[in-house]
């Protein structure tokens, strides 16, 4: 029997373009996979629509004919072809190897990234990943870094490359081993432009210099990632961590460490930075609005007063003045 799209199919190359415009639209909503091959001869098609619907045919069905229907994308002069198979890639859960090597070889950056993916998704023997190693784009030695197969050794002479993008990789990936990397060397990397957020999980294990400097950070993005670790991993003041904050007065971090507490303590540690006129005054208002949930304790209005009758912030004194006479 006959398919019904055979026809439509056919009039893919008829001599009129209004029949092969309809004939086009007309498969695309048979929506039949089986039908992709008679889009392949549109790619070199002189009219730009033509070429257009061919690609746009080969993301919608190409995943579900198997990746040899992308040998011929991969395989055509066209770079947009090219690039349509590149990313049609990941769309496939069977090996994608003899596509993905056909395209790590044109000279095109996107065709070379999204063949490296895929051949790292399958590396099964670190043959990829040892190779993509030595590449001279660091996009594609990220790409390795990532890979199931790299050693922990790889990536420690990663952070001795010259790519602060790879040394960041790196960093992102051996936290996930457990492995200390010491305060000079995070110093260092820190100093070579790495993203001070990736430089934490090490610097809490040592505790040091090193998490000194990140604690006093100006970037807000670091400090929120710090205040975020220390309140998942350490919840009382005997830890050497939050002593080693508080005996160098990292107040901020230790300001947002406190969210949430109501013991004495916390109280008594919260109060010394809010009365400390040295310190970020936004900071410090932060920290007593805070307090708008605890007026019914009287300690909470005696010491706003207090508060409101030193302080030389018109800020805090606004604040003070409203939590010393709630409920007044």
């Amino acid at each position: 029997m006959v398919k019904p799209s055979n026809q439509f199919v056919h009039q893919l190359n008829h001599k009129d373009i209004s029949i092969r415009r309809k004939a086009v639209r007309t498969l695309f909503e048979m929506d039949d996979p089986q039908n992709l091959e008679a889009f392949q001869s549109l790619l070199s098609d002189k009219e730009s629509w033509f070429r257009s619907k061919a690609l746009e045919a080969h993301r919608m069905w190409a995943s579900k004919n198997g990746i040899s229907s992308l040998e011929y994308l991969a395989r055509h002069k066209s770079i947009d072809a090219k690039r349509c198979a590149a990313n049609l890639l990941e769309e496939f859960d069977e090996e994608t190897v003899e596509v993905a090597e056909i395209l790590l070889k044109q000279d095109d950056m996107i065709c070379q990234i999204k063949a490296a993916e895929a051949l790292i998704k399958f590396d099964k023997d670190g043959k990829y990943t040892e190779k993509f190693l030595s590449s001279e784009n660091e996009k594609i030695i990220s790409i390795a870094l990532s890979s199931e197969k790299i050693t922990k050794q790889q990536l420690i002479e990663s952070l001795e490359g010259k790519s602060i993008y790879v040394k960041n990789t790196a960093l992102k990936k051996l936290q996930n081993y457990d492995y200390d990397l010491d305060d000079e060397m995070l110093l260092k990397l820190i100093k070579e432009g790495v993203e001070g957020k990736e430089t934490i999980p090490f610097a809490i294990n040592n505790s040091g210099k090193c998490l000194i400097e990140i604690a006093n950070s100006k970037d807000s993005k670091i400090i929120k990632k710090l205040v975020s670790e220390l309140k998942n991993k350490f919840n009382s003041f005997e830890e050497p961590v939050i002593q080693l904050l508080i005996e160098n007065n990292c107040h901020i971090v230790l300001g947002r460490w406190l969210q949430g507490r109501k013991d004495s303590q916390s109280d008594e540690l919260r109060w010394q930075i809010i009365e400390n006129e040295e310190l970020d005054e936004i900071e410090r208002s932060r920290l007593l609005e805070r307090l708008m949930g605890r007026i019914n304790e009287e300690e909470i209005k005696v010491k706003s007063k207090q508060l409101f009758e030193t302080t030389n912030s018109e800020l805090l004194k606004i604040i003070a003045h409203n939590l010393s006479t709630a409920g007044d």
